[in-house]
């Protein structure tokens, strides 16, 4: 027995240690791509004085519009069909109950609003509660605005938070929806001189999560569905509004002014760049498309930001990532299906903390090299 007890215990110290060092490789991995980050933006900001496209703009020489707005094909991974057969909505009993217990402020009304689908709930955070960012974010994708709210919440989204290019990019998109060019070019200038990008999923999946705790689901189910429930349509309004500049760039080309046309697919590349560095994944190669797209309308031999790679070799750079990501998703099809419920929890976790694709790495260590 006490042979036992010692491999036992050298064991699970062992596996204590390999865990930490795991996680130590996960924390240098995520302060590297904060660093990264930082300094993206911040070159973003140095030259932001030197992407202002001449006013006045010309007219777009088409829409803009694509029939598939999403990343290239992939999807987000449908994490509540794998853990368990139980509806993700909740009815109007348990989102009184979670009120009751959390108030009627803007984050519990919001969260209300997401898990149960009520648009009441929505309405009674946006008369409450003008002024929060989370609510303008959440008001500005509502459905059945017309023009002028969507435009008095998208002003309300800058006001409330001045520092977020993010509002600044959607009311660019929807400038150049209703023709008026020049407003969205000076939106475009104004978010390339920010240093934040925040579309708040991080803040929206953990708020998703304490709901569906409260209505009695369990940890992992909680975990996984909050997760799940949390819909980004700012993916689809930016993806379009990457290719809303790359027409603006080919109108100015067309006008003779080639200096406001690269101009254009600089901040164009600069959108995608901020939005890169974003997670869950999909948000990730959302950014790195939109990238691409600018990237692909520029000359390949000109040269890239302050970085020293030519256009083409960024380009280069970025197909090689996105083949990596979608090679990591295609390794773990099958694989997230074997995980118990107290891998969940970790995995969602991890996730939160370091990100999707350091979640599946953990995932394919744990699973999938046996």
């Amino acid at each position: 027995m006490l042979v036992t007890a010692l491999v036992a215990a050298i064991f699970e110290a062992g596996q204590a240690a390999r865990l930490e060092r795991r996680a130590h490789r996960l924390s240098e991995e995520v302060q590297r791509l904060q660093n990264e980050r930082d300094e993206a933006l911040k070159r973003l900001a140095e030259t932001s004085a030197r992407r202002a496209p001449r006013l006045p703009a010309p007219a777009l020489q088409s829409t803009g519009q694509v029939a598939d707005s999403s990343p290239d094909g992939l999807q987000s991974t449908n994490f509540y069909a794998r853990l368990k057969n139980k509806t993700t909505t909740l009815d109007a009993a348990q989102v009184e109950a979670y009120l009751k217990a959390y108030g009627r402020n803007a984050a519990s009304l919001l969260t209300a609003y997401r898990t149960s689908g009520n648009a009441d709930l929505l309405k009674e955070a946006m008369e409450n509660f003008p002024t929060d960012p989370h609510v303008a974010f959440e008001a500005v994708f509502a459905k059945d605005l017309s023009p002028d709210e969507r435009r008095q919440w998208l002003n309300a989204f800058e006001q409330s938070a001045p520092d977020n290019a993010l509002a600044n990019y959607l009311s660019a998109r929807e400038y150049f929806k209703a023709g008026q060019m020049d407003q969205g070019v000076q939106e475009l200038v104004a978010a390339s001189s920010k240093g934040q990008f925040q579309d708040y999923t991080l803040d929206r999946r953990q708020d998703n999560e304490e709901a569906y705790l409260a209505a009695g689901y369990s940890m992992a189910e909680a975990k996984v569905i909050g997760s799940e429930q949390v819909e980004l349509p700012q993916l689809a309004e930016l993806k379009q509004l990457g290719i809303q500049m790359v027409e603006l760039s080919k109108s100015y080309r067309q006008a003779g002014d080639a200096a406001s046309a690269q101009a254009v697919l600089q901040l164009a590349a600069g959108l995608g760049e901020s939005y890169s560095a974003s997670d869950p994944a999909i948000s990730h190669l959302v950014g790195m498309a939109i990238e691409r797209i600018a990237l692909g309308a520029m000359d390949p031999n000109s040269m890239y930001g302050n970085s020293g790679q030519t256009a083409q070799q960024r380009l280069d750079a970025l197909t090689q990532q996105k083949t990596a990501i979608s090679t990591l998703f295609k390794q773990n099809e099958g694989l997230l299906e074997s995980m118990s419920d107290q891998d969940w929890i970790s995995y969602i976790d991890r996730d939160k903390s370091f990100g999707e694709e350091a979640a599946l790495r953990w995932a394919m260590i744990k699973y999938g090299r046996k």
